[in-house]
């Protein structure tokens, strides 16, 4: 019975392609027949379930030479050669219509540049592709090539022109090309331009599904609207992506929803048992809502955050305890050391990281909770507000460590904070160096547009400190705040108690070897090194902690006004 329809419908496809043929004799000189007659055979050469496409795809071939041959300075046909075509020779082909396309009507234009666009793409060349893009949508609002331009003036930093396009476009046939749209703008933009669009789509009927709706209403803010739509949704999440199934605990933790995002976490945790992914977001769970602490169905993962929090607090001990043997060993031999600060020893520098790391780690898991995908790119949404919550987030971490270390901080005398040594100008030339040379990589480098939506941590962290209070906050933070906690730490503590047991080389190095890692910035590693030791030199020699902090505070600075200029 299969074969009975499959030759019907060779037949029939036959009979009317005969039809084709014998009008196409009668008028020789129609290019739009022969066009029509082409696009029929493409449509059944292109099916993966007909036994005949082999046939259909020789019937195409033969009538897309004809076009090539006979009509081939027509417009349409023109374009219809060019966009089967791919990479280099669509190219070739499509270039030298450019200058004639000025009298072309807007639809047609439109399809030249958006097959140059694709042209483009294909051969990897990402700006030509992005400006055929546009160029394709300013002419014809209803292009295809919508999101493909929005993303190329994103990465420009033309955002404003990007919801332009976004605004003027007409809603589209298809929900699935709307929905893209809606996640394109969600991703991209940085005001109110998905939500508008989603409501747009709403309200002409089109059926948007329920995670991007609620991406949609979570980048503005509105996490309980988003909430609301995902818990609606009717549909199972059995078989939920780790994306999805990460952005429904983040909107839950935004909405306050804690019961909702303790059974996400009880579900991901029954299908991986894999207790040490979940922690960060059992402590924003609790975080959240303390009376779900003790839930016997998360027992595990809570026990997997303590683990956690007493590995992070143990872990200066593989550097302690080898130092120690060291110094001890070394008086034995007669070399004992001279330590940097009379009341400092190894204790406090493991005190002073034990409390720095948990302090770092913990509050970002009360903020923000932790990522259960195991996906690098997780589930989340770059919310409008996201750097100004991450600079709060910091201002409380800076606040845990002053409280941590003031038992610290106490055993420095006014003497060793300001210092005691005799000054020279000597003593100012590496940190100099490494200045200017901060100074001059900001100035000589090409300005690049700033991605409010992929910006680096400390890069969000400066506009997000701007967003509270303008460039001041930006720089009591990072220039004031930041400095003075780091050097009690790292200068103060880590290179005080190390210099007990260690020479004053050994001790530098490997305090900034531990300064540099713990800001995990692979890109400005040995920079961050030559740093801090640079500001272990400054503490030895001025016997104290201002210049050091100064030191910082300038570097932090030039850092500051490179990223708000």
């Amino acid at each position: 019975m299969v074969s009975i329809v499959e030759n019907s419908e060779k037949a029939t496809y036959d009979q009317t392609l005969a039809a084709y043929r014998q009008a196409i004799l009668e008028h020789p000189a129609d290019p739009a027949l022969v066009l029509s007659a082409c696009k029929f055979s493409e449509r059944f050469a292109m099916s993966d379930d007909s036994t005949w496409a082999d046939a259909a795809g020789k019937d195409f071939n033969a009538c897309q030479a004809a076009l090539e041959k006979n009509y081939s300075n027509d417009t349409d046909v023109e374009l219809f050669l060019l966009e089967h075509r791919y990479g280099k020779p669509a190219i070739e082909y499509g270039e030298p219509l450019v200058a004639r396309s000025r009298s072309w009507p807007a639809p047609q234009q439109a399809r030249l540049y958006a097959a140059l666009s694709s042209a483009y793409t294909a051969v990897k060349d990402d700006e030509r592709a992005g400006k055929e893009a546009v160029l394709a949508v300013q002419v014809d609002p209803a292009s295809l090539q919508l999101v493909k331009a929005m993303r190329y003036l994103a990465k420009k930093n033309e955002t404003a022109a990007a919801a332009r396009l976004l605004a003027l476009a007409p809603l589209p046939q298809f929900t699935w090309f709307e929905a893209q749209r809606i996640r394109a703008a969600t991703e991209l933009l940085p005001g109110n331009e998905a939500k508008n669009e989603l409501l747009r789509a709403q309200h002409a009927g089109l059926k948007i599904d329920a995670y991007t709706a609620a991406r949609a209403l979570e980048h503005v803010g509105d996490a309980a609207g988003a909430n609301a739509i995902l818990n609606a949704n009717n549909a199972p999440y059995k078989n939920e992506t780790p994306q999805n199934r990460q952005f429904r605990l983040d909107v839950a933790f935004d909405a306050n929803d804690a019961k909702v995002a303790a059974d996400i976490i009880r579900g991901q945790y029954a299908a991986t048992h894999n207790a040490a992914q979940l922690a960060p977001a059992y402590v924003h769970l609790i975080g959240l809502d303390p009376s779900l602490a003790g839930r016997s169905d998360l027992i595990p993962v809570a026990m997997s955050f303590i683990t956690f929090l007493l590995m992070v607090a143990a872990v200066p001990g593989l550097l302690m305890f080898p130092v120690h043997y060291r110094g001890t060993v070394r008086q034995r031999i007669g070399k004992p050391c001279t330590p940097l600060f009379e009341r400092i020893g190894l204790r406090h520098a493991w005190l002073a990281l034990a409390i720095f790391l948990p302090a770092v780690y913990v509050v970002a898991m009360l903020r923000f909770g932790g990522n259960i995908s195991l996906s690098p790119a997780g589930g989340g949404v770059a919310r409008i507000d996201w750097q100004k919550r991450l600079a709060v987030s910091h201002l409380w971490t800076l606040l845990f460590v002053a409280v941590g270390l003031v038992s610290v901080g106490r055993l420095l005398s006014w003497r060793d904070w300001l210092g005691s040594g005799r000054w020279t100008l000597n003593w100012l030339l590496p940190p100099g160096a490494l200045l200017l040379y901060n100074v001059n990589l900001w100035l000589s480098q090409p300005h690049t547009p700033y991605n409010w939506a992929h910006a680096t941590w400390a890069v969000a962290l400066v506009h997000g400190a701007e967003s509270l209070g303008g460039v001041p906050l930006a720089l009591i933070v990072l220039s004031l705040l930041v400095p003075i906690m780091e050097e009690l730490v790292f200068r103060g503590c880590l290179l005080g108690g190390l210099s007990r047991h260690l020479s004053f080389g050994w001790a530098n190095f490997l305090q900034a070897m531990v300064f540099a890692s713990l800001h995990q910035d692979s890109s400005h590693f040995f920079y961050l090194c030559a740093m801090g030791a640079a500001a272990g030199w400054l503490a030895k020699k001025t016997k104290g902690l201002s210049m050091p902090i100064l030191f910082h505070a300038l570097n932090n600075a030039i850092f500051v006004f490179s990223v708000t200029a």
